[in-house]
């Protein structure tokens, strides 16, 4: 008999950006770019909730090179017409300075001004990521109905479990890797304050956050021991938005507004209703980042779903995270990843000595499932290793260089300089990216 072949997984990438003008100050130019869009009938370029932010959302493929490249083509496409408006893209998590996002008003997201309340909405406006999909194990989605399918084999129902929990796992060390965003408002709010902002909650000592009072939408998920423990939080989160809508007074029949009961999430993991598992949890970053986390993430999920391994909470996970052996992968258990590791990647980033070790751990791991090729690819965030600094403290360092100290804020001046110098690099690192994926 002929031998059926694995499955070729896909994977695919989402960025969002600020729309900012030659000033460096944020404004809500993100219309003129979709209206130039659509009449080149370019589909990959997208509204976001606020008319400040823009998204890409790139076609998926079997590799890293030809996603790459696919959204590069598109990044440089969208800095062009942006160019034409005097409108520059701003490509890091949090804009710095001081600004009120103006908030579009369509139903889904009115909903969730009235769930969230008005002003804490906002921070959906201020805050961008990038988001990576990658399939889920052959097998487990129906695509027509877009839910989750229990009647497979166990082993696929596993590989769900083990991907899950190692993502969960990897979420501080991805996270650190890719901060981007110190300042929030003017304000340092942490290494990361994109994170701490937009999630919240008593895990990352902030009550004010977008998620606070909402954790199981927007926090860190906890580890799941079956797939049917993973599909009943989905559909209790789920029932729980059904509630929260009907307290609003509104007819039940707009939940046919989020498609699948896989649409009301929006935490740094989720179980996507295109097939994907989504890791949502990173600043949106300078391309060539981009580039090193999707091929961390693709390899890292290639090796589970392909090679079965176990992953395993345990006291081996604490000293050694991510410790292989035999095909069992070792991650620490769940409360020091949601408690410590989560807060303190957020607030110290590489500077502490537990993220930093987490970090190179995690990234050694990673690098043990990819072609040798590809390690070209994570050079970046070796090099952040050795200098202990993320983009993040680039621009802190920028900032104190320019009188910023840490209790106090930083003028919409400085915040204007740092976005104007992000931005103008962006382009070059756009073709210096390209170079690098198009050698592979």
């Amino acid at each position: 008999m002929e031998k059926r072949p694995l499955k070729k997984s896909l994977i695919g990438f989402e960025i969002e950006l600020f729309t900012i003008n030659r000033n460096g100050y944020m404004v809500s130019a993100s219309d003129k770019l979709l209206k130039k869009a659509r009449s080149d009938r370019n589909f990959t370029i997208k509204k976001e909730c606020a008319h400040n932010m823009i998204e890409i959302a790139s076609y998926p493929s079997e590799n890293i090179p030809d996603t790459m490249v696919y959204l590069l083509d598109e990044l440089e496409y969208l800095v062009s017409i942006a160019k034409k408006e005097s409108i520059l893209l701003y490509p890091l998590g949090t804009y710095p300075g001081k600004f009120n996002p103006l908030m579009r008003d369509d139903r889904p997201y009115k909903i969730k001004e009235s769930i969230f309340g008005k002003n804490r909405w906002k921070i959906a406006g201020r805050c961008i990521g990038f988001h990576c999909h990658y399939d889920l194990p052959r097998g487990i989605f129906d695509s027509q109905l877009r839910v989750l399918k229990m009647f497979v084999k166990s082993k696929i129902k596993d590989s769900l479990v083990n991907s899950y929990n190692l993502l969960i796992a990897a979420d501080p060390a991805l996270a650190c890797f890719m901060q981007s965003s110190p300042f929030y408002q003017g304000k340092f709010a942490g290494k990361d304050s994109r994170m701490v902002i937009y999630r919240g909650g008593e895990a990352l000592n902030n009550k004010n956050g977008l998620y606070s009072n909402f954790e199981e939408f927007g926090g860190l998920p906890h580890y799941k021991p079956t797939a049917l423990d993973i599909m009943d939080i989905i559909t209790t989160r789920y029932e729980t938005w059904k509630s929260y809508i009907k307290k609003l007074g509104l007819n039940i029949k707009v939940l046919s507004l989020y498609g699948s009961i896989l649409d009301t999430a929006w935490g740094p993991l989720k179980i996507n209703p295109h097939g994907t598992l989504e890791i949502r949890g990173m600043d949106i970053n300078h391309p060539i980042y981009i580039a090193g986390a999707g091929t961390i993430i693709k390899y890292v999920m290639m090796k589970l779903q392909e090679e079965f391994y176990t992953v395993v909470p345990s006291e081996i996970g604490i000293k050694e995270p991510f410790k292989v052996e035999g095909d069992t992968v070792y991650i620490p258990p769940f409360p020091l990843v949601r408690n410590g590791l989560q807060k303190l990647s957020a607030y110290r980033g590489l500077e502490n000595d537990a993220v930093y070790n987490y970090c190179r751990r995690f990234l050694k791991f990673a690098q043990s499932t990819m072609p040798k090729d590809h390690l070209k690819l994570t050079k970046p965030f070796e090099d952040m290793l050795k200098k202990r600094k993320t983009v993040s403290d680039e621009i802190l360092d920028f900032a104190r260089k320019r009188g910023f100290r840490k209790k106090g804020s930083i003028t919409n001046n400085l915040a204007a300089e740092i976005a104007l110098e992000h931005s103008r690099r962006l382009l070059t690192e756009i073709i210096s990216a390209k170079k690098l994926v198009e050698g592979l």
